[in-house]
């Protein structure tokens, strides 16, 4: 057992039993301590030490405005002393093993990418309005998370199966029979929630505030309108997918409608479907439960010849989430959060499940349904190492919450590092436009407001209109408002979803302009090897033999500066000048790759011979030294 966390908290202790505040109840243990933190000290105020015991308490932190964050002791300590020291100013010195509580969290935006809601050098100043110990958490000794009765429990919310629906109510499934989808020519359509909840959960706002849409789907699908109700947390996406097909005739075409993690059941599924079988399943030689599932899949779509011609994701994890990945008591503190901000109804199994993540600082890694969620999961890599495009048309609905510094700071908070904080407190943005690639233009919608969230997609009746239009247009119609999404966005570099390359311009119109080099820093510039990115794209977390150096060897070639750090002055710059990225290898000694840049800015120079444009060069770190050494050892003429 791990040594007692003393938290020191400036604020008045409140009697056990008022219960706390909010976030403390309902309880899944005992009240241990609870203080209401005050900004400014005034009579009876002081620091009150309380302790947690890692493994046996939790502690909860209520933010004012925002999330009741149920943490790890360890986890909540970690949070706390991330902040600015300052704000912790005040009272007696602290001993060893003690943390203070400050009143406002907040953290410095020096070394990070400032986002909407940070002033004055700091991100989302928010207060603390009470903290809470809670002890006596029933002790689940299975060493095994997923076999632990939490997620057991929250799993037997649903009886895995497919159910048809009906347009008039959209009731829990679980006491309902099951159905097998309808034999015939024409396509089903069939729904398939997303984690922490069943299909009425996800869908039924969608039914209760939008039925002329409800009824416009049934219509066009002629009543063939199932749902897939699964198991998200003890069982993987593969699994689920199995659960479909098993329920498809053969011969069944069909149309998928999924929110989050559902998207990767449809995934998976629309992959195998593309006679791809189990391509691929040496990616999952460290989960050879999976690797059976895959393989058995791939025989089941084989003797169905199941087809799948359409999905529409809302909200997909399509490249993993790192909120997953990373600080889980706090994740699913976000989802509780996110549920009843969308006022849907939070299951006592969630919080039960929260408080053992809680209690044991549990890893997703240990979860099948979370693990497959985490951005280098064997999953996610099996489903961007196709090489060939699958079957069947893709339409995304995407989000990203705008809001005040609350929401900016939870975001923040989530995303680790403040990387990647475009999400919808669920899913980063940027993620829900990847995939298996698609024969045909896979396009998107993006939402971004202060009333976007994970859970509120099928009630926002922009986001609702444009989810049933995307079911419904036919394969040669874009659906109102839908754009094809870019290259940077589909390689995950992108939240804004049209993200390209730079447009191009007649050869005669770009001598007409200065032109501009830009030279990425070192490790800035992407290299392939064929059509195969090795750096940096998500499949580097394939391996990193690709980038082992080799003077002999030529077939790595540069591919453009990253996206992430140069394409806004690219942008920027194009207007009033012809931008000539310049990429190159890194690894290759620099006199070499300044002989090539030397090349590319004679050309340059030779093509303005009459209009007189200059050629300038902006360069980044390592890109200073090629463009010195060019100056050096292979002047272009001109530029003694």
């Amino acid at each position: 057992m791990s040594a007692p966390i003393t938290f020191v908290i400036p604020g008045v202790s409140a009697d056990s039993s008022t219960r706390g505040a909010r976030a403390a109840a309902p309880f899944i243990g005992r009240l241990k301590a609870s203080v209401t933190v005050t900004a400014q000290r005034g009579a009876g105020d002081s620091n009150i030490r309380t302790e947690a015991v890692p493994g046996e308490d939790i502690v909860v932190v209520d933010i004012a405005g925002g999330p009741s964050l149920w943490l790890h002791p360890e986890s909540a300590r970690d949070l706390l002393q991330s902040h600015d020291p300052l704000l912790a100013r005040g009272g007696a010195p602290l001993a060893a093993g003690e943390v203070c509580v400050p009143a406002r969290l907040r953290w410095r935006l020096e070394d990070a990418t400032p986002v909407p809601g940070a002033t004055r050098g700091f991100l989302g100043d928010v207060q603390v309005q009470a903290v809470h110990v809670i002890t006596g958490i029933v002790e689940d000794k299975a060493a095994d998370f997923v076999a632990s009765k939490v997620v057991q429990a929250f799993d037997s919310q649903v009886d895995p199966g497919v159910y048809q629906l009906r347009p008039d109510t959209l009731d829990s499934l679980k006491e309902r029979p099951k159905s097998l989808i309808t034999d015939g020519d024409e396509a089903s359509l069939v729904l398939i929630h997303g984690t922490f909840s069943q299909t009425p959960g996800t869908f039924g706002k969608l039914w209760r505030e939008h039925p002329q849409f409800v009824g416009q789907l049934f219509k066009s699908f002629q009543n063939r309108v199932y749902a897939l109700d699964h198991p998200t947390l003890g069982a993987s996406p593969i699994a689920n997918a199995i659960t479909l097909a098993e329920a498809a005739p053969k011969g069944a075409r069909l149309h998928l409608l999924t929110h989050s993690r559902g998207g990767l059941v449809a995934e998976v599924l629309a992959r195998v479907c593309t006679k791809l079988g189990a391509a691929g399943v040496d990616l999952f030689k460290d989960d050879p439960s999976s690797a059976t599932e895959l393989k058995k899949l791939a025989e089941l779509v084989s003797d169905k010849c199941i087809s799948i011609e359409r999905v529409v994701r809302v909200a997909c994890p399509a490249r993993g989430t790192l909120l997953a990945s990373k600080r889980l008591d706090a994740y699913v503190s976000v989802v509780k959060w996110a549920l009843e901000l969308a006022q849907i109804p939070v299951a006592p199994q969630l919080l039960d499940f929260l408080g053992e993540v809680a209690r044991r600082r549990a890893d997703p890694d240990k979860v099948p349904g979370l693990a497959a969620q985490i951005p280098d999961s064997p999953l996610i890599r099996w489903l961007h190492a196709a090489k060939d495009p699958i079957k069947g048309d893709l339409r995304v609905v995407a989000g990203d919450l705008q809001g005040d510094s609350v929401v900016s700071w939870v975001k923040a908070l989530l995303s680790d590092a403040f990387f990647w904080t475009d999400n919808d407190l669920i899913v980063q943005t940027r993620s829900m436009y990847g995939g298996s690639p698609r024969e045909k233009n896979s396009t998107f919608l993006l939402d971004q407001g202060g009333k976007i969230s994970h859970f509120n997609y099928f009630s926002n009746a922009q986001t609702a209109s444009a989810i049933v239009n995307a079911l419904t247009k036919g394969d040669d119609t874009s659906p109102d408002g839908f754009n094809v999404i870019g290259p940077l966005s589909w390689a995950g570099q992108s939240s804004t979803g049209v993200r390209a390359a730079l447009p191009s311009r007649p050869a005669a119109r770009a001598a007409e302009l200065p032109a501009l080099f830009i030279l990425p820093g070192i490790l800035g510039s992407n290299l392939k090897i064929g059509n195969d990115r090795i750096w940096l794209g998500w499949r580097i977390v394939n391996g990193f033999e690709g980038l082992a150096y080799d003077p002999k060897k030529t077939d790595v070639v540069p591919d453009g500066p990253i996206g992430i750090y140069y394409d806004d002055l690219a942008t920027t710059l194009f207007q009033d000048h012809d931008v000539k990225p310049f990429a190159f290898d890194w690894r290759r000694p620099i006199v070499s790759e300044a002989e090539r840049l030397a090349t590319e800015v004679a050309a340059a120079l030779d093509a303005r011979k009459t209009s007189k444009q200059p050629v300038r060069i902006i360069a980044h770190s390592m890109g200073g030294l090629v463009a010195r050494a060019m100056q050096i050892v292979a002047p272009p003429p001109g530029t003694e």
